[in-house]
């Protein structure tokens, strides 16, 4: 008989090197994962007895609504919480069946290992006990620069622009957004507008990347009232500690 309290259930529909390579490090801490593969393995299941629950999201997370429907069922009856890995995008198709409330905590590739690991050893949100901070700028190699700075102190997502931003803000909330001023089809300003309208993100402080420094363009930007603006020449530094200080004034 499997010893309770370290069980871990790892939902997916497609066993690969990668999700091999995540029990792998789990077994390796001591505890006992297994594969639930479809919604009948998990039917068969209780969660009393388990550690941790793990669901790795794939591309055809909008064809498992059943699946989704009946891990809610299990988690609310057990009082487990899931423990997500995916993108932003599969995440918020996944909250469209689940309760984010019974969610304790989403990794977005490429996978943080240690404060993974962590989450599922002590069975604590780890994740949500960091500042989320979302950084929207069309700069794909930007965007990745501004996350090395900031990913081993914060909680980090990334949008390429106005439309995924508010999607990600409508799946998970952030304290911080850096926000990209010249963007192109939808810029900085109306995206800024955009946040600001919503009654659960219109409190969010915001602060600008821009790669202009004439006097013209600054005062455009603090004429919009953001919690700050950075010159996207800013040392990494200077950027975590701008970082700091406007979350610490929240």
């Amino acid at each position: 008989m499997e010893a309770a309290g370290r069980k871990v259930m790892f939902i997916t529909t497609r066993e690969t090197l990668i999700t091999n390579g995540i029990l792998r490090k789990i077994a390796a801490e001591g505890k006992e994962p297994y594969y639930v593969y479809n919604k009948d393995q998990l039917a068969a299941q209780s969660l009393e007895n388990h550690c941790a629950v793990v669901y790795h999201l794939g591309d055809d997370v909008k064809e498992l609504g059943e699946l989704h429907a009946k891990l809610d069922e299990l988690c609310a009856r057990s009082g487990k919480k899931v423990i997500c890995i995916g993108t932003q995008e599969q995440y918020h198709v996944f909250l469209e069946d689940f309760a984010q409330v019974r969610v304790a905590a989403f990794f977005e590739r490429p996978l943080n290992m240690d404060r993974f690991l962590k989450c599922v050893i002590e069975g604590q949100d780890t994740a949500n006990q960091r500042k989320r901070i979302l950084i929207v700028d069309d700069d794909a190699s930007y965007r990745q620069l501004v996350r090395e700075w900031l990913k081993d102190k914060y909680d980090i997502s990334m949008a390429n622009g106005g439309t995924q931003a508010i999607t990600v803000l409508s799946a998970k909330t952030c304290d911080l957004v850096l926000l990209d001023y010249e963007m192109p089809i939808v810029p900085g300003p109306q995206v800024m507008e955009m946040i600001r309208s919503m009654p659960q993100t219109e409190n969010i402080p915001i602060v600008f990347l821009t790669g202009k420094d004439d006097e013209m363009s600054i005062r455009r930007v603090l004429e919009l009232h953001p919690a700050g603006y950075l010159l996207k020449t800013v040392s990494e530094a200077d950027l975590l500690k701008k970082v700091e200080d406007v979350l610490a004034a929240t």
